[in-house]
């Protein structure tokens, strides 16, 4: 197994720091305590699930394994993965040995085994599903129920043999008969957002909820809810009991893993961080500058010059408006407000900063892998199939296009009436607005690596080359063309469901003699001397 890794040092250029760095973790899932005593934790966006020592944090990645939301071991020691993603359920044999145990919908998370070795599977977000599937013989999976909105994300085996869950939006924990699907409610919480659900060693049954980050221990009989553990913080994924009936739990928002100490208090065993960073950029809030970095399951705002947070906001998949938000640039002039987007949930956002809350979802775009807003009137965006497209808020279904048949367009800068878009597949640099005319495309550098995000300070244009690792400054005037930073690490490739780890781009943005680069690759935001 390989030690996790972040860059290279010795690789960055001297006028480029990490500003703020990612958790090691990249985002915490499932998390289960191992025969071993070693805590397994999946990590969707890291696309792998980790072998961690509960005491001192050392954490190891499982070859083989991808994105794991939840698993689960075997009595016969083998240990099965979700890769939700893909809808593949993994399995590493006692050897060690990673492969493909079964293939389901995409959606495939909780997953729970009997002490006989009867393997149950969820699905969630994408399927709503529960199967039984048998990787030992040629027997396809069973669908046992559909529950919809009910199914859980985290399931459990009582001692009763039974299988249990939590309803991750009617705030249910609920009994599920394995051989009809049959449900019974075993306890009831209007407004949370149960995320898992886990039994200690007396037989008591506990559920997370991640709307508030707590744990509450279930009365079965008379399906109350008992607190008996606060998180510091919203959108926490999951736990588990150790020995003794210790807890740890996991965040997909911040990424950490932490053992509960207490009501208020807890043990960091793996920091929390940014876990698939996106979009940058700055905006002007009362005289001072403050960064504004998304964050896949979180806004967050940051001092730009100490890197310190100033405020978060987390998101909960299906039910916050945060959502998978992956790019982020100001609205028009305004202080407090964003535009951003997402092609993984296909969206583009307005947002307050100020107030913390979604003033509009635009929803009906094709996969929107960016988006600018020069003026309060105009937002312009592009598309993952090659399209880039420009419509007034008060009027987006007249969304009039640009620029087609590009390959992957993303980085956006507009400037004076002159628009430029980088082709991160395609290599190029092209301006396809000229005096706020539209123009065929004009070719202002090619022969790229991965071009991506795109500023412009001082009659000069600014691009993350992702494929490098550098960002490059172009002069407008002359062509000519410097390397301004190297040895930072971004995601490049083709953009696809399959592949958490490279969802988000890089982007730029600069203010004065300063860039601050985002985007995935290593989950840090960078910060760049000109």
């Amino acid at each position: 197994m390989e030690t996790v890794k972040t860059i290279n040092p010795s690789k960055v250029s001297d006028n480029v720091k990490v500003l703020i760095e990612a958790s090691p973790l990249r985002g915490s899932n499932g998390i289960i305590w191992g025969p071993d005593n070693k805590l397994y934790v999946g990590s969707v966006w890291h696309d792998a699930a980790f072998i961690v020592d509960p005491e001192t944090g050392e954490m190891e990645k499982i070859e083989g394994s991808r994105g794991t939301d939840d698993m689960a071991f075997h009595p016969d020691g083998r240990l099965f993965f979700n890769w939700i993603t893909t809808g593949l359920v993994g399995v590493m044999d006692t050897d060690g040995k990673v492969s493909v145990a079964e293939k389901l919908k995409l959606g495939n998370d909780g997953i729970a085994i009997t002490k006989d070795g009867r393997i149950f599977i969820s699905g969630q977000f994408a399927d709503s599903h529960l199967y039984e599937i048998y990787p030992n013989s040629n027997k396809e999976p069973r669908m046992i129920t559909d529950e919809g909105m009910r199914m859980s994300n985290g399931m459990d085996i009582g001692p009763d043999g039974k299988l249990y869950g939590s309803s991750w939006v009617t705030g249910e924990a609920i009994q599920i008969d394995m051989e009809t699907g049959a449900t019974t409610m075993v306890g009831d919480k209007q407004g949370a957002i149960l995320s898992a659900a886990k039994f200690n060693s007396k037989g008591e049954l506990h559920v997370m909820d991640a709307a508030l980050g707590v744990i509450y221990k279930v009365n079965r009989e008379n399906r109350t809810f008992e607190l008996v553990a606060k998180t510091p913080y919203p959108a926490t994924d999951n736990f588990c009991f150790g020995p003794d009936d210790r807890i740890f739990n996991t965040s997909a928002g911040d990424g950490y893993v932490h053992e509960i100490t207490g009501m208020d208090s807890h043990r960091v065993i793996i920091p929390g961080g940014l876990g698939l960073s996106g979009g940058v950029t700055l905006l002007e809030k009362n005289g001072e500058q403050s960064l504004i970095v998304v964050d896949a399951f979180a806004i967050r705002e940051f001092d730009p010059s100490t890197g310190v947070a100033i405020n978060a906001v987390r998101g909960i998949t299906m039910a916050t408006d945060v959502g998978w938000m992956l790019t982020v640039s100001p609205y028009g002039d305004d202080s407090n407000q964003v535009v951003t987007s997402s092609w993984s949930q296909n969206f583009v956002k307005l947002w307050d900063t100020n107030t913390n809350s979604m003033i509009a979802n635009f929803a009906n775009f094709k996969f929107p892998t960016n988006a600018i807003a020069p003026r309060k009137d105009m937002i312009i965006f592009c598309e993952i199939g090659g399209a880039v497209k420009r419509f007034s808020p008060v009027a987006p279904d007249k969304a009039t296009t640009l620029a087609e048949g590009l390959k992957q367009p993303f980085g956006l800068v507009y400037d004076n009436g002159d628009l430029y878009v980088s082709e991160d597949l395609g290599g190029r640099i092209v301006q396809i607005l000229d005096d706020n005319q539209v123009i065929e495309p004009k070719v202002i550098k090619d022969g790229l690596s991965s071009p991506q995000g795109l500023a412009i300070a001082d009659g000069k244009l600014y691009v993350v080359e992702a494929g490098k690792g550098q960002l490059l400054a172009i002069d407008l005037s002359s062509g000519d063309t410097k390397t301004v930073a190297t040895g930072m690490e971004f995601s490049t490739g083709k953009l696809e469901l399959s592949n958490t780890k490279n969802w988000a781009r890089s982007s730029v943005a600069i203010s004065g003699n300063t860039a601050y680069i985002g985007g995935a690759g290593a989950g840090n935001v960078y910060k760049v001397s000109l």
